[in-house]
């Protein structure tokens, strides 16, 4: 085959791998805003509930920072692999909602952003990718966890599914988890060139960059607190504050634990909401739609907002 048609094949591909990946993500928003079941139906829902649409804008325009301090994340972790402008940055984190909105766990957001890039190894950027997902994935099992101890001891939360000796568990599993890459950067040398070349991309990352991203990780999550807060207050869930952040930090350690398939996720988020406010507010339907709500902000309009940007996507190297 000559290079004229290798390359013809390769512009086919990429051109039907984009169109897959907006007809999928438009599909699943479509279905999931017209779900057949009341619980799930934004447009049903929210007929029987009085909404303050000042704190719902507020939350809106919180997306644009809560996605911003991602963007900022993900151009501080690739600069050493390449150079990429803020503005870049952020249509490659759009992008990789749009890509990872239908996926199980939205494990493919990696994916709109690594082909996003000009010069950057692949793997080495995905494993960049994955040490800032963990960062943040960190401050929700920490503050989580922190939530979860003290609501077990008072005896405020019951469940036989959430309890304290296995939020302990989890506390010492995730504290594994950090032993574990310091084992395997102690061994790195037992490991082959290409290998060790990867552990670099990520044990070599210097301290500055580490604490930079930390705590926009932690800004981050204080975003995700808020907004959640605000959306629960739009919709006449009055709690005491420390309470609140309380239930919500769970809420987000519960959904981040527990495996979900794009087709349930929201039935996940919403249910976890529910169970975990139902002891505190006889509102559980306005709980169960500020989930949808939260989903639709924080997830389903940057979707749709990075799907002007599939277009630029980079499947294959000229």
């Amino acid at each position: 085959m000559s290079v004229t048609s290798t390359n013809r094949a390769y512009k086919v591909t990429s051109l039907l791998i984009k169109a897959a990946i907006l007809i999928l993500s438009t599909g699943y928003i479509l279905h999931k805003l017209t779900s057949a079941d009341p619980d799930s139906n934004f447009f049903i829902a929210s007929q029987y509930i009085t909404v303050n649409y000042s704190l719902l804008f507020l939350t809106c325009l919180l997306m644009f920072f809560n996605w911003g301090i991602e963007a900022l994340k993900w151009k501080i972790l690739i600069a050493p692999l390449e150079h990429i402008s803020f503005k870049t940055a952020m249509q490659s984190v759009f992008a990789g909602v749009t890509v990872s909105i239908f996926m199980p766990n939205r494990v493919g957001e990696f994916a709109g952003r690594i082909f996003f890039l000009e010069k950057a190894d692949k793997v080495e950027a995905t494993l960049k990718n994955f040490l800032g997902s963990f960062m943040q994935l960190s401050m929700t099992l920490i503050v989580g966890i922190l939530a979860l101890v003290p609501m077990m001891r008072e005896g405020s939360l019951q469940s036989p599914v959430i309890s304290e000796s296995r939020g302990m568990l989890l506390l010492v599993a995730f504290a594994a988890a950090f032993v574990l890459p310091v084992v395997l950067n102690r061994y790195r040398e037992k490991f082959s060139a290409k290998v060790q070349s990867y552990f670099k991309v990520v044990f070599d990352t210097d301290r500055k960059t580490l604490l930079t991203v930390l705590f926009l990780s932690a800004l981050r999550y204080a975003v995700f607190l808020l907004q959640y807060a605000l959306v629960l207050c739009a919709f006449g869930v009055w709690l005491d504050p420390l309470l609140s952040v309380q239930l919500i930090a769970v809420t987000f350690l519960v959904t981040s634990l527990v495996p979900s398939f794009a087709f349930t996720e929201i039935s996940t988020r919403g249910a976890a909401a529910m169970y975990l406010f139902s002891a505190y507010t006889t509102e559980t339907a306005a709980v169960v739609t500020a989930s949808l709500v939260i989903w639709i902000i924080n997830l389903a309009a940057p979707a749709i907002i990075g799907s002007a940007f599939t277009w630029k996507l980079k499947f294959f190297r000229s």
